[in-house]
């Protein structure tokens, strides 16, 4: 009689485990008949634990990077502001010597480089992109003339490269150049120099007198090639980012535009002219 007594809060405890829902596990039934399933996959209880957990973190990954994105974002806008200041220092300290410059120095021309070259003579390597040639241009310092044969070589470098013709550079291009090696201390690559009439579809083209080049520097992107010739004065200057190339000439009023068209032949497809672009209204 007392086995029986004891065994009733057995028989409910078993009864009301019994009654009680049990969770089912998650099923994926593949058949047309449910009653009659030709396979069936049993996914683990966790499973929809473990998706919200990597779900989440995935949220969370994403708002890392996008935070990291916009945190390295300001920090290339102040190191470009901070490249901007430096070449306007420079400039400042070109076009204005300190107090007690010497006067050797002082007659050097507005914008010319900021540490005068050793000697009497002076060099610009310019580099040609399309043929991998490169001429190591010297010049003169006292007259400014360039050297016999490499002014040779230098014409050379910056002929027509679509029909091989050569004209004299504009000396005024080729101080310029000059100038802008010794600012960046470093060669000049030269997409497009001289261009024969012909191939020219502007009307005052100054590629087909010898007084423009399109140009890149290593190291620099072609907004930082175009702000530096502006702050260096030079008159004309056509900016394409697409291209990855600047344009500068030596007109005598100033024009700047941009261009966001692709050239064919890297420059020597389409024309380096105000008309091509946004161009920009001239202020002195």
């Amino acid at each position: 009689m007392a086995d029986a007594r004891r065994s009733i809060p057995e028989l409910e405890r078993i009864r009301r485990e019994a009654a009680a829902p049990r969770k089912e596990r998650l099923r994926i039934v593949i058949s047309s008949d449910a009653s009659r399933p030709v396979r069936t996959i049993t996914l683990p209880r966790g499973l929809p634990r473990a998706v919200t957990i990597i779900a989440l973190l995935l949220i969370a990954t994403t708002g890392v990077l996008i935070a990291g994105s916009w945190h390295m974002n300001g920090s290339l806008r102040k190191l470009d502001d901070r490249v901007r200041s430096m070449v306007e220092a420079a400039d400042t300290l070109a076009l204005h010597p300190l107090p007690g410059a010497t006067e050797a120095s002082a007659e050097l021309p507005a914008g010319a480089a900021v540490h005068r070259p050793s000697g009497d003579k002076a060099h610009v390597v310019l580099h040609l992109v399309n043929t991998g040639e490169e001429v190591d241009v010297k010049l003169d310092l006292a007259s400014g003339e360039v050297e016999a044969s490499s002014y040779r070589a230098l014409r050379r470098l910056m002929r027509c490269q679509r029909t091989g013709a050569e004209t004299p550079p504009d000396p005024r291009l080729i101080e310029l150049l000059y100038r802008i090696s010794q600012r960046t201390h470093t060669k000049i690559e030269v997409v497009s120099g001289f261009r024969a009439p012909m191939f020219s579809l502007a009307t005052l083209s100054y590629h087909t007198r010898g007084m423009a080049a399109d140009i890149r520097i290593p190291g620099m992107t072609p907004l930082m090639v175009r702000d530096l010739a502006r702050s260096m004065g030079v008159k004309g200057i056509g900016y394409y980012p697409v291209s990855q190339f600047v344009h500068v000439d030596v007109r005598d009023d100033k024009q700047e535009w941009t261009d966001f068209g692709e050239n064919r032949f890297d420059a020597e497809g389409g024309e380096h002219d105000p008309s091509r672009g946004n161009a920009e209204p001239a202020t002195e």
